[in-house]
């Protein structure tokens, strides 16, 4: 039933004062390798030796709303911007979300929030720096039209510098923005109001100037239900884009489809594309550079899994954009999957996401995962944070400490279906220095290509 969740937060999503929150918790992960079993009940808890990791956690609460965050940022200053979307639970159709952004110290003390939207369902996604202020993006439901991607710029002590929405008269939306070398801007979504018109949505890219502007924009269509999930620039120039396309049941608990990665100039014109249609199920949602010019994926595939199972997947591209490698992480549960990727000092990687430490018959235990991998994505240990609920890590990021800081949602309720999605809270969690002298117990992985 852990599917039965995101499908209704799908279909949220689609179809300001500081408030006073809570925060808290000490630490209290715990750490233990993959297995490749999938009819485990509840993992052992004999474990490897497992890294120091957690300097604090924080759970934020806007007044009991189910609260869920999907990106975060560090500030010169060293604070935490931290975007997402608040709301009333329990909530199955037709509920009033809101844009909801919190800013703390570097302790995760809280100096202020900010709700913002308007009627109907509207999301944060994506939060970069924009000068001194922070521009962020996602999905805005405006009257009488339909759902359009949203950009806003506010400023270090809470402000709406400005905002503004892009769109059509059908449903659009923006999932991520990056900067440029230009001081300008890209924003990938997607769109039903523009592209091949054939009532099935395109991968949609804009460009905008240093003020938010549109200078121009681009449309791709993979022949399905199709949505630009990341971006991120790429040697010489050029960027690098991810995709999912469903193909049958849609938003639903037996969705299907591929995932697809395109290599595009300064204009937006295609350059390469890798299309990835193995098994029933395939999604990219993050792309990040790496330090040798190429780029790595994460995501999750039912490849290797009895459908509608997946696993956390990631694929490494050399600066040609050609295959390096790809991992496909066997774990415990069910459902498993990576939502973002970030490099380390040492050229291996960290990568969270969501995974089922044990099934349960609700299929709720998920709890936020991070995985440590080397440069070849051998997974090298794992830990988990979280409780009986689903708690899913969306964003992991390096912070200027040598440490990262992982963003997401805590106790979001999957079952019974009248209580979705539950009282969740933005989950933020900072780690220590990664020590990578430490020797760990491998997790078990399969290779798909060396």
């Amino acid at each position: 039933m852990r599917r039965a969740f995101i499908a209704v937060l799908l279909v949220l999503v689609n179809t300001c004062v500081p408030t006073t929150l809570s925060s808290a918790r000490g630490a209290h992960g715990t750490s233990w390798p993959l297995l490749a079993s999938m009819s485990s009940p509840e993992p052992s808890r004999v474990t490897p030796p497992a890294p120091e990791l957690a300097t604090w956690e924080r759970q934020f609460d806007n007044h009991g709303n189910a609260d869920m965050a999907w990106d975060i940022v560090e500030t010169p200053e060293g604070d935490w911007v931290i975007v997402g979307m608040t709301g009333p639970t329990p909530c199955q159709l037709g509920c009033n979300w809101d844009g909801w952004v919190v800013k703390t110290d570097s302790q995760g003390n809280i100096l202020w929030s900010r709700q913002l939207g308007g009627n109907g369902a509207d999301l944060l996604t994506s939060v970069i720096l924009a000068g001194s202020n922070y521009l962020i993006t996602g999905s805005k439901y405006v009257f009488p039209y339909a759902r359009q991607a949203w950009l806003l710029e506010i400023t270090p002590d809470g402000n709406l510098a400005w905002e503004k929405t892009l769109g059509g008269g059908q449903d659009d939306s923006g999932n991520e923005i990056i900067a440029t070398p230009d001081s300008g801007f890209l924003l990938i979504g997607q769109t039903k109001s523009f592209g091949t018109g054939d009532g099935k949505s395109d991968v949609w890219l804009v460009k905008l100037s240093a003020n938010g502007e549109t200078l121009w924009t681009k449309t791709y269509d993979l022949g399905a239900e199709d949505m630009g999930t990341s971006i991120a620039a790429f040697a010489h120039g050029r960027f690098i884009l991810t995709a999912v396309a469903c193909t049958g049941n849609c938003g639903g608990l037996f969705q299907q489809g591929f995932a697809s990665y395109m290599v595009i100039d300064a204009a937006g014109n295609m350059l390469k594309s890798e299309t990835f249609n193995q098994g029933p199920k395939n999604k990219f949602l993050k792309v990040k550079a790496t330090n040798d010019r190429g780029a790595v994926i994460v995501g999750a595939t039912s490849m290797e899994e009895k459908f509608p199972s997946e696993d956390t997947w990631v694929v490494k591209l050399d600066p040609d954009a050609n295959v390096a490698w790809i991992q496909t992480l066997k774990s415990y549960g069910k459902y498993d999957g990576g939502f973002d990727i970030a490099q380390t000092p040492d050229g291996g990687y960290m990568v969270v996401g969501y995974s089922q430490v044990y099934q349960t018959p609700e299929m709720n235990f998920d709890n936020f995962c991070l995985l440590r991998l080397d440069g070849k994505g051998n997974v090298l240990w794992t830990q988990f944070w979280g409780g009986p609920d689903n708690d899913d890590a969306r964003s992991v990021i390096p912070s200027a400490d040598g440490g990262f800081i992982l963003a997401g949602f805590r106790d979001a309720v999957s079952w019974p279906l009248n209580a979705i999605p539950g009282p969740s809270d933005f989950y933020v969690i900072k780690t220590t220095a990664i020590n990578n002298t430490k020797t760990f117990l491998p997790c078990i992985t399969k290779n798909t290509y060396d």
